[in-house]
């Protein structure tokens, strides 16, 4: 049965694959490498161009700014000198002189662009005369630096100082002093104040592209003012954090030089010219931005890469075309040898009876599960006939079968195999018939269903009980139920098929609020249970224990036994254990629940009880003389008068006897004594029992509750004043307190 083995084949031709493959992915990886070569080539040398432009134009656009700034520090420093050597002459001090003065600094200031000041101090530092001084005050400048530097050391060059805060307009600005000596003598200084936005309205005319930056910093590289267009991050004047790039280059040339590096002011990578303003204490940068100016470069480094990679591709579809083509036979080969060695595999492994039998009956192959469904080996059962393990069948009915059959035929029947050990199993069996080769062969798969069957029987058996009521719902849909459920709530076989759910509820209250809990228990994973009353076909309520099983997603298995019989039994207990059986007034044990209750109530709301011992007089005589029936009868009849007496919120109870007790709740001021009069009043009344006529009396005793009062003192003290009455004469209401009954 096995197929010629195609393996020796398959391993030649896997060999002579594998030189090819080598062959064919060496050249590959060949023509790869020559791309990736020409390709780093070219892109080098295109960027080390890019970097030469980027450089040449930082430099170009670092030596207009320094020309720039240069230009404008000279002109400061000429206008100073020129007012200096004419204020010197004047000999400032003089009263006449200050006014002259003035007009001479106020000329001078317009013709300085972006100069806020002009001003001239005394020897002391006082700013005597001078442009945008504030009124009424006068300034003093002799606490700053650059006047103290003058005053030390007074020469005929510019100092210069900042950026620094005005005191007067808040702006930052450079200041720019020349010292003044008349005769020999420090007479002050004279300063042009210079807002640093002028140099950052010069930087912004220049034709700069998306963030590139031009800036002016200090000696101490300190920042004075900057441009940069499309900029996120506005630096603060003064700021002095720079790149390591930029200290080292400015460490080893601080007259000019170039640097490539991530500016820290924005985190943007730039290729940065600088160059010194002249012999003033400043430095211009001129950066390039990268990812501006090197777009253009990447642009060309992607198309390149991407033209190259898909000339690649096609080598490599080439290629692997030819390798496809040459491994055809191979590859299915080798599927043959592997869908071999996979039948073979799970034919010996399957979990069903897998068995092949010939055109003869004769078992050819089988998997090990039909062996071990049998209880044999594989050594026993090969060659064997079908009839020497099929219960029912014998040689001549298989043959008589076997020759009907056609190829691809298909069935599935039922029947019964004999194991090794003598006993018959129940089979599930599937049969295809296959022409192979010209032989017709049968493949069957087998599976053992007693265990199956059996479980059926026993769960049709338990499904069907005539006790416990069941149902299948499906979407809160009868989809199955048994006898015993429809039985249950009145229906005929058949008529629950496909109903709601709702019709077996009292209200559409009960069956929104068990849908909620019942499915909120089942899908957490347990079981729910209640007890609740339901609704039957006719209307009528039915108490049911009722239970529910998840079976899945929306599907429950519901479970339902008819408990009204206990469930009344159980009613009519619990309230025989808590009424008197005759008069079916609550007992002592509901009594004293009762009064608690009152009590509490009271206590939180502020009101008072009442509680009353009454014990009828003359009953004796009548019990003895008409006899217990006529007893009976009459104490019936006083708990019906008491009844009527007392409002809907006291309690009349018999605790034994002729004794009985009143709870008055809710008592206000004599409210107790009027509903006490009436209950004497209807005891006193002729009783008509059995025909003859009878009277009694009654005797009550009365105790009003306190706020820190239990209810056995409460009813101790009622109690003793009914006893306490009886003892006076009878026909009495005593009440806790009094000193003497009241006769009625």
């Amino acid at each position: 049965m096995s197929l010629a083995n195609p393996q020796a084949l398959v391993d030649r031709l896997s060999q002579k694959q594998k030189k090819l493959s080598t062959l064919l992915v060496g050249a590959n990886v060949a023509i790869a490498l020559i791309l990736l070569a020409l390709m780093y080539a070219v892109h080098n040398a295109s960027k080390q161009s890019y970097e030469s432009q980027a450089q040449s134009l930082a430099e170009g656009i670092a030596t207009i700014a320094q020309a720039n700034v240069g230009s404008e520090l000279n002109l400061i420093d000429a206008v100073l000198r020129a007012t200096a050597d004419e204020v010197q002459r004047l000999k400032p001090g003089a009263g006449a002189t200050t006014p002259l003065v003035d007009e001479i600094l106020q000329t001078r200031l317009n013709l300085l662009p972006g100069a806020e000041a002009f001003r001239l101090t005394d020897r002391s530092g006082l700013v005597q005369w001078g442009t945008g001084l504030p009124p009424g005050q006068r300034m003093d400048v002799s606490d700053r630096p650059y006047f103290m530097e003058a005053q030390r050391r007074p020469s005929e060059q510019t100092l210069v100082a900042g950026p620094v805060r005005s005191r007067v307009s808040g702006n930052w600005v450079l200041v720019f002093i020349r010292p003044l000596t008349i005769e020999g003598e420090f007479a002050g200084i004279l300063y042009v104040s210079v807002n640093v936005d002028h140099f950052q309205r010069l930087f912004s005319q220049y034709d700069l592209g998306e963030k590139d930056a031009v800036t002016l910093r200090a000696r101490d590289l300190a920042l004075v003012a900057r441009h940069s267009p499309g900029a996120l991050v506005l630096p603060d004047v003064g700021e002095t954090a720079v790149s390591d790039a930029l200290k080292r280059a400015a460490t080893q040339n601080s007259a000019s030089g170039f640097f490539v590096s991530k500016v820290a002011i924005d985190g943007e990578m730039r290729s940065t010219a600088y160059r010194a303003v002249g012999d003033w204490p400043f430095t211009v940068y001129a950066g390039v931005s990268h990812s501006r100016f090197f777009q253009a470069w990447r642009d060309q480094v992607w198309t390149h890469s991407a033209l190259a990679g898909f000339l690649w591709c096609l080598v490599v579809l080439a290629t692997f075309a030819t390798y496809r083509s040459g491994v055809k036979v191979a590859h299915g080969l080798q599927a043959l040898a592997d869908q071999t060695e996979r039948t073979n595999v799970l034919l010996r492994i399957a979990g069903d009876g897998i068995h092949i039998i010939n055109s003869d009956g004769v078992l050819v192959e089988m998997s090990d599960s039909f062996a071990e469904m049998l209880r044999s080996t594989r050594e026993k059962l090969l060659g064997k006939h079908i009839s020497e393990w099929d219960a029912n069948q014998n040689r001549e009915r298989v043959t008589h079968w076997l020759s009907k059959l056609k190829d691809r035929d298909h069935q599935r029947v039922d029947v019964q195999h004999r194991r090794d050990d003598g006993t018959v199993i129940d089979v599930d069996l599937q049969m295809r018939a296959v022409n192979i080769g010209g032989e017709l062969l049968v493949f069957g798969s087998a599976r053992d269903v007693s265990d199956i069957k059996r479980l059926v029987v026993e769960q049709t058996a338990m499904l069907e009980n005539e006790l416990v009521g069941m149902a299948k719902i499906e979407d809160r849909h009868f989809s199955w139920r048994n006898a015993a459920f429809e039985r249950v709530f009145g229906y005929a076989s058949g008529e629950l098929a496909g109903l709601p759910t709702r019709v077996i509820y009292l209200d559409d209250a009960t069956h929104d609020f068990i849908g909620k809990e019942a499915y909120s228990v089942l899908q957490s994973g347990s079981q729910y249970r209640t007890q609740l009353r339901m609704r039957k076909k006719d209307g009528a309520a039915v108490w049911v224990d009722f239970g529910a099983v998840r079976f899945a997603e929306n599907c429950v298995l519901v479970l339902a036994v008819d408990i009204t019989a206990a469930r009344e039994a159980h009613d009519h207990l619990a309230h025989a254990a808590f009424h008197d059986p005759l008069t079916q007034l609550p007992n002592r044990l509901l009594l004293k629940d009762r009064l608690v209750q009152a009590l509490g109530t009271a206590q939180r709301e502020g009101t008072r009880v009442a509680i009353c011992y009454m014990d009828l007089d003359g009953f004796k005589a009548v019990n003895d003389t008409l006899g217990h029936e006529t007893g009976d009868a009459l104490l019936k009849e006083v708990a019906r008068r008491l009844l009527r007496q007392v409002r809907a919120s006291d309690t009349a109870a018999r605790v034994g006897g002729d004794e009985f007790v009143l709870i008055l709740t809710n008592i206000e001021g004599e409210e107790w004594s009027a509903i006490l009069e009436r209950v004497s009043l209807a005891v006193r009344e002729p009783f008509v029992v059995n025909g003859a006529v009878s009277q009694v009396g009654a005797t009550l005793g009365v105790a009003l509750s306190s706020p820190d009062e239990t209810a056995e003192e409460l009813m101790d003290r009622a109690d003793h004043k009914m006893l306490e009455g009886k003892r006076r004469g009878k026909g009495t209401i005593t009440v806790a307190g009094d000193a003497d009954g009241t006769r009625l």
